[in-house]
């Protein structure tokens, strides 16, 4: 069953909310001019502010009597005239969104009135009915809570804190998440989180790894946004939900991995968090893609009071628009996303005047925006880096590049997009991935080009080259790093990797023999050796080379399909069925995982399950010939031979059209 997504708040609406008090008339004179609490501005704080100004709720102190907004009410006067409060970021006219929190400049006018006449209470008996909220969760109740398991203690100073927290999820079936809500014991010293999924338990490994709760987000892990979502949250911000249509798929032996960002706040604070989770009924029938620009070669000198970074895509396909999450820090001033329609209509996405990194939001679009295929997405963001920027966190200015860090810059917009068109979602992947692919290879060539003696700048340089298809760049930088550090494992494994791009087998396997001697537990090192031996001949010695991958790494997905593939071979069907299921648990959209299995149950005679997995091999990627032939051949099996020669005719078309 649906459940309903939305507040239930009980106010006064405000196109209802009228300048003039009960029973007053044209003779009234003052009294019909005269604002009270009690009718004009009780239901504009229940409407806009109490949401996070009252008890248990993140704000610094409750608005939900008179008794508590009667002294504050010049400042809520001054802060509404500036429009700091309540925090809402995009200019009118920039894009109609949900839960738009901006105050009318009626509102803002009955407001300074009160506070001129002196904040007078009026009539308690025409208080509007006190909102009523949900006891704990704005949702409602969850589906399901997870809860960091332990509190990590921030301490009272110091430098911004980075720290990741990774928290089992126990489900025991594949559930599809509509809404997440985050739900902190405290919100002071949490400046925001990233929420990202982990299906390897690579997060959980460093977690358990370290002496405090959690672990530096300089250890690499393989959590990630789930497909077509970017999951955030500040606070401020309300849950993040979906329409049960866009649900995103959640795994058994999946962690949730909370990436926070935390400030000292003078007192030592206790951050622990739980998140709620809920579920929709079925799957979901529209996949969303997340369409990126950006920027990873912000330089900004000291003094510079108007930097600009500038980005474009243009879209490949007709997409709906569906939210729009911008991303800088602190010396972000002004930003802005306009899409330009092949006719050379221009509609703004989203337009931020006075960019304020304490109130970053996820904006969600009231109604979808259609682009149509051709349309282009310009983004232009202004960072200030003079002394004259308040926010500015150094003082003096300094030189500011790209980086994770506060005191480092970003320029980050991301738009969670659906192809109108579902026979588009592989095309609009594809092209996305390749645009976000150069986003970071302009990055890695920066990076080198301001520190060119590193060897880990070549590497990483060459890692981005190799993405792009440019692998005879990437083997003359993964050189160079060797050249400068002979003892760098990953660039002997990662020239391993081009050569292998280059057809040049022998000497990559060389490469990884020689990874493996300065690293003994490099996971793809051995991983990737076997592959090779595989290939040659060699299934027995690529079999130890796998099984050591999934010793060091035990949820390594190309270990254990590689191993599948070799059990297969040896019509070890069972043990071949687990390998396959165990790469389907970190890789669940792997087509050809799917296969493997189909074929590990066909050997044991499991025609009906194997029928299931074929078929989802085939929903991921339909032009799988050879699954085509896999499912004609256990359909026959069945006795349903009309249904088989279909298959097979498929099939044959496939690969017609493939030839």
């Amino acid at each position: 069953m649906t459940r309903a997504r939305t507040v239930a708040v009980t106010v006064a609406a405000l196109s209802a909310v009228t300048l003039c008090g009960p029973g007053s008339s044209a003779a009234g004179g003052a009294q019909a001019d005269a604002v009270t609490y009690a009718e004009q501005i009780a239901p504009i704080l229940n409407a806009r502010c109490v949401t996070c100004h009252r008890p248990g709720a993140i704000g610094p102190f409750s608005l939900t009597t008179y008794a508590e907004v009667e002294p504050r009410a010049g400042r809520i006067a001054a802060v509404t005239q500036r429009r700091y409060m309540p925090p809402w970021k995009p200019a009118p006219g920039s894009g109609h969104f949900r839960n738009d929190r901006r105050l009318s400049d009626a509102d803002i006018d009955l407001i300074r009135r009160w506070v001129s006449a002196g904040a007078p209470e009026g009539d308690p008996g025409h208080l509007p009915p006190p909102p009523a909220w949900p006891d704990g969760w704005q949702l409602g109740q969850p589906d399901l809570v997870v809860t960091m398991p332990e509190p990590y203690f921030l301490p009272a100073r110091g430098e911004d804190v980075y720290r990741n927290f990774a928290v089992a999820i126990p489900i025991e079936d594949t559930r599809f998440v509509t809404a997440i809500e985050f739900r902190p014991d405290t919100t002071r010293g949490i400046h925001h989180a990233r929420i990202m999924i982990d299906r390897g338990s690579s997060a959980r490994r460093l977690d358990q790894d370290d002496m405090m709760p959690g672990y530096d987000p300089v250890q690499v892990d393989r959590a990630e946004s789930p497909d077509g979502h970017f999951l955030g949250w500040a606070p401020g911000a309300g849950p993040s939900d979906v329409p049960d249509r866009l649900a995103w798929r959640l795994d058994p032996g999946t962690d949730l991995v909370l990436k926070m960002h935390l400030l000292p706040r003078g007192e030592p604070e206790a951050i622990q968090v739980a998140v709620g989770l809920f579920f929709a009924d079925a799957p979901p029938t529209e996949t969303p893609v997340v369409v990126q620009l950006g920027s990873q070669t912000i330089d900004i000198p000291a003094g510079a009071a108007a930097y600009i970074v500038e980005d474009e895509y243009r879209l490949p396909v007709d997409v709906d628009v569906l939210a729009i999450y911008p991303h800088a820090h602190y010396l972000g001033k002004e930003i802005s996303c306009v899409a330009t329609l092949p006719d050379g209509t221009q509609r703004w996405l989203i337009q931020i005047n006075d960019w304020d990194f304490n109130w970053q939001d996820e904006y969600r679009y009231a109604e979808p925006v259609r682009l149509p295929s051709g349309s282009t997405l310009a983004m232009r963001y202004l960072y200030d880096n003079s002394a004259d920027n308040p926010r500015n966190p150094s003082r003096p200015p300094r030189r500011v590049r790209f980086g994770p860090w506060a005191t480092d810059e970003m320029a980050e917009l991301m738009l969670q997009v659906v192809p109108v068109d579902a026979a588009d979602l592989t095309a609009l992947t594809r092209d996305v991935a390749r645009k976000v692919a150069q986003i970071v290879l302009d990055g890695a060539e920066k990076r080198l080009a301001d520190d060119p003696a590193n060897p880990a700048r070549h590497e990483e340089l060459a890692v981005r080259l190799v993405a792009t298809g440019r692998v005879d760049d990437a083997v003359v930088h993964l050189e160079d790093a060797i050249r400068l550090a002979p003892g760098l494992a990953s660039a002997h494994y990662n020239l391993g990797t081009a050569l292998v791009a280059r057809g040049e087998t022998d000497a990559a396997v060389a490469r990884y023999r020689r990874a493996l001697a300065l690293d003994p537990n490099h996971a793809g090192a051995h991983n990737n050796l076997g592959g090779l031996l595989q290939l040659t001949g060699h299934p027995a010695e690529a079999a130890r080379h796998y099984r050591r991958t999934v010793q060091i790494d035990p949820t390594h997905p190309g270990a254990h399909y590689n191993l599948g593939n070799i059990l297969l071979a040896e019509s070890r069907f069972q043990d071949a069925a687990a390998a396959f299921r165990r790469t389907l648990a970190v890789r669940p959209a792997d087509p050809d995982a799917h296969t493997g299995l189909g074929r590990a149950l066909f050997g044991q005679g499991k025609l009906v399950e194997a029928i299931e997995a074929y078929r989802a091999a085939l929903r991921i990627d339909p032009d799988q010939a050879p699954t085509h032939r896999h499912l004609g051949n256990a359909l026959r099996g069945q006795g349903k031979l009309r249904e088989a020669d279909g298959v097979f005719a498929r099939a044959r078309e496939i690969e017609s059209r493939q030839r």
